[in-house]
């Protein structure tokens, strides 16, 4: 007796808690969205009696991680549980077919065929008797085109061409006739068969079998109770990848750097009108500290080397005899690692690296972000960025400059690694790659060319000269560097060349003149740092010497 009272009260409680659950509609209101993932928060109002009510979110998407379910809300009630279902709809049953509209339908369809090829074969008689006709109504006999003396044949081809024609007549309206009649009945047919095949259609499930993922939210009132409960959780595919874009107007104005993000979701349900948050944080990387296993250090085992000879302690045939040990040593080494500990195990240095700090943007605006898989642009922030920006010439290999903005304070800026969009003056002049994992404390962004500052490179043939000592000789070498500043304001100018550097000492390289040019003796290179005033010239000059065998010739001349 007393199971049976147990068993009817836990009938009682579950058919209590089906009787208790409601559906609501939710809407998506805002996403945090991390680096490889999304959190989703939807909301919905709420108005329940006292006790306990099972509020069930339907329509979410597949891919919910059922972990990361929470629940909440404001209102005079408690939340007392959250659990994560999907339901399977009951198969929609429909009535079957009767076997004789299936029947009728193949009939029809056999009948459409026949039609068809019927059609096919009037089709090709008019185009052979209107073939025909075409031939006889151009003949030369029956335009009157013959010769004069022919009379007689030209009578009797005239009564042959009328009663053939006449002929071709009849035939080809028959034929007409025979096609008006077949595209009617196949058109009958046709409209007959629609009407079958929409019936046959009516009578299956035009939606798929599709499972409804649920989230139930039981909350407790004690009395009657309005408010609002707030729902989120997790999806994976979704994420965002940072990009920016450098702005400079002129040499004298900071950078600007656009801080923005290319947000993809493929969760199934679109998000509309929300408000999004971007965290640099990836939620699917542990949080655990990695721990260093016993790093155990031992003795190089070499391969054995296989031995050639008959006599004991023979060497194996090698050029250096490099790994061989003989049988005496390797009963050494054997007894060695009988007493060392077991190794470790390559498992044990798997490691998971702890994940870096979050940083959030918060975006002030609503986006659209559908369900397309598709990056869509947000804009995150701007910012300027100091810069000092400096013109680099390079006369051995381009007779323009090139500008660098050096930039500096970008540390503070959270920064992720990612391309960006370079723009000098309005223009696009590239990309670049912006990683803040590699990148010292002043951040090089190259500009473009400035086709207003130009350089000539020139050998001073008249400075040059060659020297005979013994077998050996010396020749002298200068150029001189030309340049033109078009720039209506002073610039900060570097230079660069280079004179060969010897790798054998039977050559010797001497530089005689720098012009006060930065000498790295190991590379060869020479660097000239300065100002140069708007609208001026300046020539540079380098001398230098190579000593050589005269016999031997270098190939740099």
């Amino acid at each position: 007796m007393k199971k049976l009272i147990i068993a009817c009260g836990l009938l009682l409680s579950t058919t209590s808690t089906f009787a208790d659950e409601k559906p609501v509609k939710s809407n998506v209101e805002r996403v945090t969205v991390f680096t490889q993932g999304a959190q989703v928060f939807r909301t919905t109002n709420i108005s329940v009696g006292t006790g306990i009510t099972h509020l069930v979110f339907t329509g979410l998407t597949q891919g919910i991680n059922p972990a990361s379910i929470q629940a909440g809300g404001k209102g005079a009630f408690v939340v007392t549980d959250v659990k994560h279902r999907v339901k399977y709809p009951e198969p929609v049953k429909t009535p079957a077919v009767p076997k004789a509209i299936t029947k009728q339908i193949e009939q029809l369809e056999d009948s459409l065929t026949e039609l068809d090829f019927r059609e096919s074969e009037i089709a090709e008689r008019l185009a052979s008797l209107s073939l025909e006709k075409d031939m006889i109504v151009k003949n030369k006999l029956a335009k009157g085109e013959g010769k004069s003396d022919s009379l007689e044949v030209l009578i009797k081809a005239m009564e042959f061409f009328h009663k053939r024609l006449g002929e071709l007549n009849t035939l080809i309206s028959k034929a007409k006739r025979d096609k008006f009649q077949l595209e009617a009945a196949s058109n009958e047919v046709t409209q007959k068969l629609n009407e079958l095949r929409a019936y046959k259609g009516d009578t299956e499930p035009e939606k798929p079998y599709q499972p409804d993922n649920q989230v139930v939210v039981t909350i407790s009132a004690d009395a009657p109770a309005t408010g609002v409960v707030e729902l989120s959780y997790m999806v994976s595919a979704a994420g965002w990848t940072p990009s920016y874009d450098l702005r400079a107007s002129n040499t004298t104005e900071p950078v600007k750097l656009t801080y923005k993000a290319n947000v993809y979701q493929s969760t199934g349900e679109d998000w509309k009108n929300v408000r999004i948050k971007l965290s640099t944080s990836n939620p699917n990387r542990s949080h655990i500290k990695p721990s260093l296993p016993i790093w155990y250090i031992n003795y190089y085992t070499a391969q054995r080397a296989t031995v050639t000879g008959s006599a004991r302690g023979a060497r194996p045939q090698s050029a250096d005899n490099a790994g061989y040990i003989t049988k005496d040593m390797e009963e050494v080494m054997s007894k060695r690692l009988m007493e060392l500990s077991p190794a470790e195990s390559a498992a044990n240095y798997s490691q998971i690296v702890e994940t870096m700090a979050n940083v959030e943007f918060a975006i002030k605006l609503d986006y659209d972000i559908p369900s397309d898989g598709n990056s869509h642009v947000v804009a995150v922030k701007t910012e300027s960025l100091s810069a000092n920006y400096i013109h680099y010439l390079v006369p051995k290999i381009e007779s323009e400059a090139f500008l660098l903005a050096r930039v500096t304070g970008w540390e503070n800026l959270n920064l992720l690694p990612g391309n960006a969009n370079l723009f000098y003056d309005g223009t696009y002049v590239g990309q670049t790659v912006i990683n803040p994992n590699v990148i010292n404390d002043t951040l090089d962004l190259a500009m473009g060319r400035d086709q207003a500052i130009t350089v000539t490179r020139t050998r001073l043939k008249d400075k040059e000269s060659n020297k005979l000592l013994g077998t050996d000789i010396t020749r002298t070498v200068a150029y001189e560097l030309r340049i033109k500043s078009n720039k209506g304001r002073p610039i900060n100018l570097k230079v660069e060349d280079q004179i060969p550097v010897s790798s054998i000492k039977e050559i010797k390289v001497e530089l005689k003149d720098a012009d006060k040019a930065d000498y790295n003796a190991a590379t060869g290179s020479l660097v000239w740092d300065f100002k140069m005033e708007n609208k001026t010239y300046k020539s540079l000059k380098f001398i230098y010497e190579v000593t050589h065998n005269k016999d031997m010739p270098l190939s740099m001349f």
